[in-house]
């Protein structure tokens, strides 16, 4: 079971006075502009700062004996993470996310959760990053015997064959095709019969649903297969593709850097209106929202690993990066 954990967080400044928060929340918007701060225009002359976020959660009996854990989609940056005062997590990048393991440590009725971040030490960028908890939460409660880790792998297109890869023991494996389940078997390869192919062009996704006898994981992906030569140039599905792309970073405009899913997608409905095929995220992680809005409207990514302002760019090549879905690893 994954929880939306947004709600009713208690935030902040250093030295500042607390508000509720519901998440994604961009800190640095709280901070007053500077003309004289060090980040300057690259900032939007926002200071960093140092803050924390507090909530007060309650669980029923049952969860302190299963695993539970709680996934930060994105903390900008060093992150600290306490559960009833005892540190459970630290993180120091600000575009990747964490998850904070708090299995048998999380106990039955109220509980105390807080998270300290410190973007106090500027410039660290050179466009506007943001500050504090800016990407959802959320609370995973799982058998400890539950599903592991999926990752699906197209094998081949014609006929339509995918790998599910798991370490979860006695499990089934769907696929589904909307409301239609299209094909079952167990983990390992399993092939899809009259199955429609992934393209920017044509977006079809399928769902893996993987079940044992008291957990379940659905994953959603598509069948295609990627090749590249200094003679074809990129293909997919065997097809050669002609890149059509922009670049975008991770803030949406005025909304800052926070990670809403409609504005994730908005951006990308607006980019495949003016015929673009791909985005580069310029210069590090994207949000699971832009990539799983990518995956349904149909857009290659190349998803850089790390952040240009402060630290040497990737030396790998565009097609290294790209993601035209068909492997995707769901929450561990």
């Amino acid at each position: 079971m994954i929880f939306d954990f947004n709600k009713d967080w208690l935030f902040c400044r250093q030295d500042g006075e607390p508000k509720t928060v519901t998440l994604p929340h961009d800190a640095m918007l709280e901070e007053p502009r500077q003309k004289n701060c060090h980040n300057g225009k690259d900032c939007g002359y926002f200071p960093g700062g140092k803050y924390s976020y507090e909530k007060h959660f309650a669980v029923p009996q049952e969860y302190p004996e299963q695993k539970v854990s709680i996934l930060f989609e994105g903390v900008y940056q060093n992150a600290v993470v306490y559960l009833n005062g005892e540190p459970v997590a630290k993180h120091r990048y600000g575009y990747t996310e964490f998850t904070a393991d708090i299995t048998g440590k999380v106990r039955e009725g109220e509980n105390f959760l807080r998270v300290t971040v410190d973007n106090s030490l500027e410039p660290n960028c050179r466009w506007y990053t943001g500050s504090g908890i800016y990407r959802p939460v959320h609370l995973m409660v799982k058998p400890k015997d539950g599903v592991r880790p999926v990752k699906i792998r197209t094998v081949s297109i014609a006929p339509a064959v995918v790998e599910v890869q798991t370490e979860t023991e006695h499990a089934a494996v769907e696929i589904w095709d909307g409301a239609q389940c299209v094909a079952k078997g167990a983990p390992g390869v399993i092939e899809i019969p009259q199955a429609k192919l992934w393209d920017a062009e044509h977006p079809n996704l399928y769902t893996c649903v993987i079940k044992t006898e008291n957990d379940e994981e659905s994953v959603p992906f598509g069948i295609r297969t990627l090749t590249w030569s200094a003679k074809t140039g990129l293909c997919v599905n065997g097809n050669t593709v002609k890149l059509r792309g922009g670049c975008i970073h991770h803030d949406n405009g005025i909304l800052g850097a926070c990670g809403f899913a409609n504005a994730e997608e908005r951006r990308i409905r607006i980019m495949k209106k003016a015929g673009y095929n791909a985005v580069r995220c310029a210069h590090n992680p994207a949000s699971r929202a832009l990539l799983d809005a990518c995956d349904r409207l149909g857009m290659y990514v190349m998803d850089e690993p790390l952040t240009a302002g402060t630290h040497p760019r990737p030396t790998m090549t565009i097609p290294a990066f790209l993601k035209a879905h068909g492997g995707r690893i769901c929450p561990p």
